[in-house]
């Protein structure tokens, strides 16, 4: 294999970054015991790991993987099929498929390692990235799964309630971004399922399905679905964003064709949904590039403050701000620098997105507590209101911010913006929709308006209308003043309706009333404009509601500035004195008040008037709203006006004085009251800033101790876990070892370092006597029946001096058994206890003695029978003079070679029987008595060893000579070491080597006969 061969096949397809805390190390053995060992992807664990246990997790998941797995170390280079821990107390970053490692931060918590990994895995791996998210406690992890979707990865979540600690899967499953949610012993399949799909591994990229052009109607048909679920053109995206999550969807859904996903479309509005959601890309966070941010404040928020005449209120725009975190963080830049600069200036934001869900979220204003990540200590205590676990945006900078719904590629632009903020959106735009989409911020901005972009974003064709402020950071100003053409979309409709704005607060709002017509109000209004005097109805703010007659005359004209209702702006200045005076006695006495003779100027003339108020109360209740009738009478000339009972004649000057008195009185009332409300108001006002700050600051130890405790409880409970773990595996192996003990006959006792005993045998009873009570007793207090006097004195060399004792010795009962006394390290390391607790073992060897001493006996017969050796072979040549000899062979020449060589002997008679078959020589055998039998390893379709089962069958017990023709290499070497006593081969056969052959079997026979004998009579 290649260096390149090699090197491809260790790289992994993906690299799965698997996050977990308390309660993880039961999800982590259900996903990798139910996951294959040669998925081709590298596995990567980042755990919430105390850093004052040794982690036992990759000893713990050894049992359930076959893939090695390795306690991650800086700049190892990562393998596929393989599992990486990462070590306690550290962070960990993946850069060109190389984990980096960084020491945590101690006066930071909480340390969200996971978040810090997934998002680097998701910046170096983008869409061979997956992110999976088991059982632990907190938010760690949340924002890592962000980074993951943004990037095209795969993001897999353990359904919360199968969870032991359900923190992390229920905030990472509530973010919606969750591409599969499932049981950990569910996940590998899954996720085998999705790798090697085809458009995951390339093999069938959706790109390559635009090349037909019934492909490309396809893909038309899904962008109609879309648009009409979501109003959005995706076919305005670019080819390779959307190729990209439609490949992801396939690969999730597990479908090999665009025409099923068209299918799947079609019959689930759910998969529309998701996909809309997923081609949207909603990814964003507070601050998001601290450095753009940063550059922002210092070249461009100061000089929008301060820009054209100082007074009109800033307008900014911000395009595509999903869920809102970036329209509030340019918000809070802003009110820092007008609080900086003691600017007072009214800053108003627009906030769009295409996304109605986003923009619903925006609106309420509250993000989880993971944005303390991004958000420093003092913003957040600034500008948000801490409630449960999140966090929700103050009033002052909701109020900057107006949350709309807009499509900034189709739908009209805002107008005279100061600056305009539109990041990490046009990416994913084609080229006509980006340079649409720039014609629109053009018009939108003013003269010298600043516009923020993304880093990977510029604005092409439209660079020679900008002057760059910060090519880093992509802040750009309109310096151009040309009238560019806005080109509208054809698809607009006619009737552009302005963008949907969400309220800024939850006010209420009062429905007007529906009057209700019917056939008597037009009478009604015509009676009252022919009889009623000049009058109007005012609330009991003295604000006008209804006119009835002309009031022309009565009232000024309106002026520059803010238009009044109130009826004490709106009255002649000569009527302004009697007005007011009659309004405040009918409020003071609650009645009806009646003026006569009121002078005054009307069409230019001097004219008396009479002046009435009528107060009107909705209900008898005291409370009850009032309104007020200010009638108007003129004095006609020819006309008596009939006057009222209660009726006064107006003086001018009295009634001032009289107005003026009261009036005095009552701002001294007023004085008093207020300064004693004052004074009321700053010693509670003390005492609540008091108390509140004592309780923001307990609020902030409080918390920062939650936080320390919750990370240390998380750590506890894994090394807790892993340890039950361990516990469970002790236990079975004590339970094992106790088995394999208590069914041994041995007897051993376990003596600590003080000489009690710890633990024993039941055997260990028949020699020391032990009962269970005796547990803890020191070995000196127990008797025995061991013949052996220096037991005790031996047990304390042992223990002193760590020597290991071994001696034989008997019982009281007259056994032999082996006692053996070793050095027992309970707690130290034998080398440097300076006692040692005793290991005794006692075996019964009582057999074993009486088996030696029989050997020794048996030895002392065989030496004496090899010493008469020569003598007894003399006699046996005596006795053997006659043996007989069958020759089993198929071939008639060999047969008679052999009786040819038998006739020549001198030294012994032989007689010859010859077997041509095996069915022969078996039955031959058994019908004579036959000493030795020359057999030829072939027989026509049998052999030699069918031969020697069959006799073996009979029972009958003859010794084999092997005389064949064929080389010992293709025989049998068990069948010719343990069933033949010689073999000769046929074309070394000669008279001597026969006769030996023969005279060495018969030595043989007599040798075992003798054993044999010697067997029966030990019996």
């Amino acid at each position: 294999m290649t260096e390149s061969e090699n090197t491809q096949n260790t790289q992994p397809s993906h690299v799965v970054g698997i996050g977990t805390s308390a309660g993880g190390l039961e999800a982590l053995q259900d996903f990798f015991g139910n996951l294959p060992g040669d998925t081709g992807a590298t596995y990567i664990v980042v755990q919430h790991l105390s850093p004052d246990y040794k982690s036992m997790m990759s000893e713990l998941l050894t049992k359930h993987t076959d893939m090695p797995i390795f306690e991650v170390s800086d700049s190892i280079t990562i393998e596929a099929n393989a599992i990486y821990l990462m070590p306690p107390r550290k962070n960990m970053l993946i850069t060109e498929g190389k984990l980096l490692l960084s020491d945590q931060m101690p006066d930071r918590l909480p340390h969200l390692s996971i978040d810090v990994f997934l998002r680097s895995l998701a910046e170096d791996q983008q869409h061979k990235a997956i992110g999976i998210i088991l059982s632990g406690t907190g938010t760690d992890g949340t924002r890592g799964i962000r980074a993951m979707k943004e990037a095209g990865g795969l993001v897999v979540v353990q359904k919360p309630d199968s969870a032991k600690f359900d923190g992390m899967p229920t905030n990472a499953y509530q973010t919606g971004l969750a591409d599969m949610v499932l049981l950990p012993s569910e996940m590998g399949k899954s996720l085998v399922d999705f790798i090697n799909h085809p458009s995951i591994k390339g093999d069938a990229p959706v790109s390559s399905f635009t090349a037909s052009d019934g492909d490309s109607k396809v893909l038309e048909d899904i962008f109609d679905i879309l648009k009409k679920q979501s109003s959005i053109n995706f076919a305005q995206y670019k080819s390779s964003t959307v190729s990209r999550r439609i490949e992801r969807r396939l690969g999730i859904n597990q479908l090999k064709t665009l025409d099923a996903y068209l299918r799947l479309l079609k019959e689930s509005s759910r998969e529309v949904s998701i996909l809309s959601k997923e081609l949207l890309i909603n990814v964003t966070r507070f601050f998001r590039d601290d450095e753009a941010f940063e550059k922002l404040t210092t070249v461009a928020v100061h000089k929008v403050l301060t820009s054209g005449n100082g007074k009109d209120p800033i307008r900014l725009w911000i395009a595509g701000c999903s869920s809102g975190e970036e329209a509030y963080s340019i918000a809070i830049l802003f009110d820092e620098a007008k609080e900086k600069y003691q600017i007072d200036r009214r800053v108003k934001i627009f906030a769009t997105d295409v996304d109605e869900d986003a923009i619903a979220e925006a609106s309420t204003g509250v993000y989880a507590a993971e944005i303390v990540q991004d958000i420093s200590k003092s913003r957040l205590k600034r500008y948000f209101e801490p409630t449960g676990n999140a966090y929700v945006v103050s009033a002052k900078l909701r109020k900057m911010v107006i949350f709309a719904q807009h499509n900034m590629i189709e739908d009209p632009p805002f107008s005279n913006i100061n600056l305009l903020s539109c990041r990490n959106a046009l990416i994913y735009f084609q080229q006509n929709a980006q340079q649409k989409v720039f014609l629109s911020f053009y018009f939108a901005l003013q003269q010298h308006g600043y516009l923020f972009l993304g880093n990977s974003e510029s604005l092409g064709d439209m660079a020679a209308h900008f002057e760059t402020v910060d090519e880093r950071t992509r802040i750009f100003q309109k310096v151009s003043a040309a009238r560019l053409p806005l080109k509208q979309p054809s698809s607009l409709k006619q009737n552009i309706t302005a963008p949907v704005v969400s309220p800024i607060s939850n006010s209420n709002v009062h429905q007007s009333r529906m009057v209700i017509n019917n056939k008597y109000n037009t009478v009604m209004e015509r009676l009252i404009e022919h009889y009623a005097p000049d009058c109007v109805v005012l609330n009991d703010n003295f604000d006008a509601v209804h006119v009835y007659g002309d009031m022309t005359r009565y009232t000024k004209g309106l002026g520059r500035g803010k238009v009044s209702l109130n009826i004490k702006d709106m009255i002649c200045d000569d009527l302004a004195i009697a007005v007011s005076t009659a309004l405040y006695r009918s409020e003071k006495n609650e009645e009806d008040v009646f003026y006569s003779d009121v002078a005054c100027i009307l069409d230019g003339e001097a004219s008396y008037i009479d002046l009435a108020v009528f107060m009107v109360k909705q209900s008898d209740h005291q409370s009850s709203p009032r309104s007020y009738i200010l009638q108007f009478i003129v004095h006609e000339h020819d006309n008596v006006v009939r006057k009222s009972p209660k009726s006064i004649t107006f003086d001018g000057g009295e009634q001032s004085l009289q107005r003026i008195h009261d009036l005095e009185q009552e701002l001294v009332k007023k004085q008093e009251h207020l300064q004693v409300t004052i004074e009321e108001l700053e010693t509670t006002n003390e005492e609540l800033q008091s108390a509140n700050e004592e309780l923001m600051s307990s609020n902030e130890e409080l918390q920062s101790t939650n936080e320390e405790l919750q990370s240390v409880n998380e750590e506890l409970y894994t090394v807790n876990s892993e340890y039950q773990e361990k516990i469970s595996q002790l236990t079975e192996a004590n339970t094992d070892l106790d088995n394999v003990i208590n069914s041994t006959d041995l007897g051993i006792i376990f003596l600590d370092e003080n000489l009690t005993i710890r633990k024993y045998t039941p055997h260990s009873a028949n020699y020391i006597n032990l009962r269970a009570s005796d547990i803890g007793r020191p070995i000196h207090h127990i008797s025995h029946e061991l013949d052996y006097s220096d037991f005790l004195a031996q047990i304390g060399n042992v223990s002193t001096k760590g020597e290991v004792v071994e001696q034989d010795i008997l019982t009281k009962t007259g056994q032999t058994a082996l006692l053996r006394m070793a050095p027992y390290a309970v707690n130290d390391d034998i080398s440097t206890a300076a006692q040692h607790g005793v290991l005794i073992t006692i075996t019964n060897i009582s057999r074993l003695k009486f088996v030696e001493n029989a050997l020794v006996q048996a030895q002392e017969q065989f030496k004496t029978l090899l010493i008469n050796r020569s003598k007894r072979l003399h006699h046996r040549i005596e006795v053997n003079q006659h043996v007989t000899v069958m020759v089993v062979d198929d071939d008639a020449v060999d047969r008679l070679r052999v009786q040819r060589f038998f006739k020549e002997s001198e030294e012994r008679s032989y007689t010859i029987v010859e077997a041509k078959t095996l069915e022969e020589a078996i039955e031959l055998a058994g019908r004579m008595n036959v000493d030795v039998c020359l057999l030829d390893y072939q027989l026509g379709a049998n052999t030699a060893e069918d031969f020697v089962k069959a006799m073996k069958i009979k029972n009958i017990d003859t010794p084999i000579i092997l005389l064949s023709g064929q080389k010992e290499s293709v025989m049998d070497k068990a069948f010719l070491s343990n069933e033949v006593i010689d073999v000769i081969n046929k074309d070394d056969l000669s008279k001597p080597l026969l006769v030996r052959s023969i005279d060495y079997v018969l030595e043989r026979k007599e040798i075992k006969d003798i054993v044999q004998k010697f067997e029966v009579a030990e019996r």
